[in-house]
């Protein structure tokens, strides 16, 4: 048996040599397929008509596949139970009262957090990556061997890695470059080969993540299950996540803050809200480069930094260039635009404060957070609860890391200090104290 130290092993596309001696690394010819397509460029001459689906937003045939689908409330898991796999340990997420926060930002009403890091997978998309996969096997769509294909900022790359990886599916995700490495390494040890594309490629270019998928999808006769317009995004949240905060609020609950992806946890969570609690309202938070935001003119650009409509930001699995079918942005009843820098001061004072290990977009969503009730005046005696949607494991080299902030042309130090020095992040980010 070979030491650890005596063992050297190089690997190349198609070898590793240990002690001289090679041994050929198989390659599946799925994937040595789609390899060669993410670094060719798009031929319809050779490969036909391709286009990238149609989104605008939800519709009624949506509306109508969410209402046929839905399965109701789900009975949580007993504590005394053993779990068959770790698919059992997606859901029923706690929710966390944020008092040191809230005393931290001189916020009155009381703050509460529902906290998706404690999903199997890491985040709130563990729950849709299960979903659509179960929807799609129950209608006969796809079956296990069969090939996925998925285009993703991340985090539902790896929830549908995870639900493959258990069920016997291959996986192709499709990523932009800006997304962090640590999410490429979680779905690398699931299972999942990644192709990235140009961060800066619009949604329906033929260089986009989600052109791509389209392209292998037709190639390698595979199935992309997509997030953007699949009934099983929503429903997730309205079976599922809606319900348990219903529960765990006991039906009080005055505003809920939810930042803006694909729009499925918005859509799917309010929709349950609204009919389980009378007079909740609705706050939807958007990057400042997003378009997802009403009224469009919201969209235009930040006065404070000068981030432009459609121009590249830094938090990640947040905002869109395009309105994804699956986000009904009409049962938001507020929305509120968010910048980086306030995002990542935010994040690190969630961090510092209340101990919950939340990644970038919850950083955003906690901004905006902070933002709506003191520009709304949201004192004592409501409840307001935040959905933080994943975890700071993904971005230790990114928001977490003081000199990537300094290298991405933001400053650490403000960044500490908003998080940490008690009125400073009202005098930095443009609040009237």
């Amino acid at each position: 048996m070979l030491s650890v130290a005596r063992a050297t092993c190089r690997v190349t596309r198609s070898a590793c040599t240990v002690q001289g001696r090679a041994f050929s690394v198989a390659v599946d010819p799925i994937v040595a397929r789609a390899r060669e397509m993410q670094a060719t460029p798009y031929n319809e001459a050779k490969e036909g008509k391709i286009v990238a689906p149609a989104y605008d937003g939800w519709d009624a045939n949506l509306q109508a596949q969410v209402e046929k689908l839905t399965t109701g409330k789900k009975q949580p898991r007993a504590y005394s139970e053993i779990c068959d796999s770790a698919l059992d340990l997606i859901g029923f997420t706690p929710m966390v009262r944020m008092s040191r926060l809230a005393k931290f930002f001189d916020i009155e009403c009381e703050l509460l957090a529902k906290v998706e890091f404690f999903n199997a997978g890491g985040s709130v998309k563990d729950r849709i990556g299960k979903r659509m996969v179960e929807e799609a096997e129950k209608s006969g769509r796809i079956k296990p061997g069969d090939t996925l294909i998925e285009a993703t900022s991340g985090n539902t790359g790896i929830g549908l890695s995870l639900t493959a990886a258990l069920k016997g599916y291959k996986m192709i995700i499709c990523l932009p470059k800006k997304m962090s490495g640590e999410k490429v390494n979680t779905m690398k040890c699931l299972g999942a080969e990644i192709l990235r594309t140009p961060t800066e490629a619009a949604w329906d270019a033929e260089d986009s993540h989600i052109f791509l998928s389209a392209r292998l999808a037709k190639e390698l006769n595979g199935h992309v299950l997509d997030q953007y317009l699949n009934p099983g995004n929503p429903l997730a949240h309205y079976d599922g996540t809606g319900e348990e905060i219903v529960e765990q609020t006991g039906g009080k609950l005055d505003y809920m803050i939810m930042s803006a992806g694909t729009g499925g946890t918005v859509s799917g969570t309010a929709k349950k809200l609204k009919e389980k609690i009378p007079g909740v309202k609705i706050v939807a938070v958007d990057p400042y480069g997003s378009i997802l935001a009403e009224p469009a003119e919201m969209n235009e650009g930040s006065a404070r930094t000068g981030q432009k409509k459609l121009s590249a930001y830094q938090v990640e699995g947040i905002g869109y260039d395009f309105i994804p079918t699956v986000l009904d942005r009409t049962v938001a009843d507020y929305w509120v635009k968010t910048d980086d820098d306030e995002a990542f001061a935010a994040m690190r004072a969630i961090i510092r404060h209340e101990g919950l290990l939340i990644g970038s977009s919850c950083g955003s969503t906690m901004a905006g957070a902070v933002r709506f009730i003191k520009e709304q005046n949201i004192g004592a005696g409501k409840r307001v609860a935040v959905l933080f949607a994943d975890s700071s494991r993904n971005y230790m080299s990114k928001m977490m890391d003081d000199d990537w902030i300094k290298k991405t042309g933001f400053d650490p130090e403000i960044t500490v200090r908003a998080a940490t020095e008690k009125g400073f992040y009202f005098k930095q980010f443009g609040f009237k104290t």
